[in-house]
């Protein structure tokens, strides 16, 4: 009989109707689970509406004294977990079907099997005060199992996905990333150093907690300064050169002497490019170059 440990951070998301559809799932499934969150500081308003899951049977809210993030909040949920299999979820998501779970239970045999579902997005467009967000999420995240499986580890994305416990005990995400950004990336790199491929098939969640484009441009600005970090502090500086466009492209502007150029340009044009960003047709071309120029503004980024 398959065991299935699923671990879900919670923050700021009404996730009821969510867990309670992975629990009927679950339970016809005839499976052992259990349902563990961690709940990372929400406000009072999310708690008192999430309150209620702590009433489910084999469903358990865990919280913790001051906000811990992403990484950590995964690597506790991880080390409170009874079973074998981890399936690890991200509060915002909804079921794109009734067979989520079932889709999974084949692959949780064997010590080194990880897999990811995909994400989804809904197809009519959101408010356009979050319209960058959900445009990104169109462009650059719905792909098939057969595009990701093209770039295995590179694809790894911690929205959703199965690992065994064991495996994961290993890994464990890089708490040294506290805020949004690239922990999937390391991830993803330190599954590739010990030789295991993630294996990607069809079976997405709707990604439906669309940030703002404020909220999202802070959450962009985050990864990019996470990326910085990294090169200071992560040992295979070549991984992240190799997984990373953006960083190749910063290391060429340095190697050319044009980076500062360049940053003089995003600053001239860093209205132009927000007005852009925060308008009705987001262009990704120049979501890439807001990027690119704001690692340009950090100072010694070193590659």
């Amino acid at each position: 009989m398959s065991q299935l440990s699923i671990l879900i951070p919670l923050y700021n998301h009404n996730a009821v109707a969510f867990v309670k559809e992975l629990y009927r799932q679950s339970a016809e499934a005839g499976i052992l689970f259990e349902i563990l969150i961690l709940d990372d500081q929400s406000d009072a308003e999310y708690k008192a509406e999430n309150a209620v899951l702590q009433t489910l049977p084999n469903v358990k809210v865990f919280n913790l004294p001051s906000k811990v993030g992403r990484s950590v909040a995964r690597n506790f949920l991880a080390s409170q977990a009874r079973y074998d299999y981890c399936l690890f979820l991200d509060c915002d998501s909804e079921m794109v079907d009734d067979r989520y779970i079932s889709r999974y239970l084949p692959y949780c045999q064997g010590e080194n099997v990880v897999v990811c579902g995909g994400t989804a997005y809904r197809p009519d467009p959101p408010d356009p005060q979050c319209l960058l967000r959900w445009t990104y999420g169109q462009r650059c995240e719905v792909r098939s199992a057969a595009e990701r499986n093209k770039k295995p580890n590179t694809s790894f994305s911690a929205f959703n996905f199965l690992i065994p416990k064991a495996l994961f005990s290993e890994i464990r995400f890089n708490e040294l990333l506290r805020n949004y950004g690239h922990e999937d990336t390391l991830f993803g790199f330190e599954l590739r150093k010990k030789g295991i491929t993630v294996i990607h098939i069809d079976n997405p969640l709707y990604h439906v907690g669309i940030d703002t484009n404020k909220v999202y441009l802070e959450k962009t600005r985050q990864g990019v300064e996470n990326l910085k970090l990294l090169t200071e502090q992560y040992d295979d500086r070549e991984a992240l050169l190799r997984d990373i466009r953006l960083l190749r492209y910063y290391r060429f502007f340095t190697r050319m002497h044009v980076n500062f150029l360049y940053f003089g340009l995003f600053y001239i044009s860093k209205r132009l490019l927000l007005r852009n960003l925060n308008g009705r047709h987001p262009s990704m071309l120049l979501f890439n170059l807001y990027k690119l120029g704001y690692l340009c503004s950090l100072k010694y980024v070193k590659l």
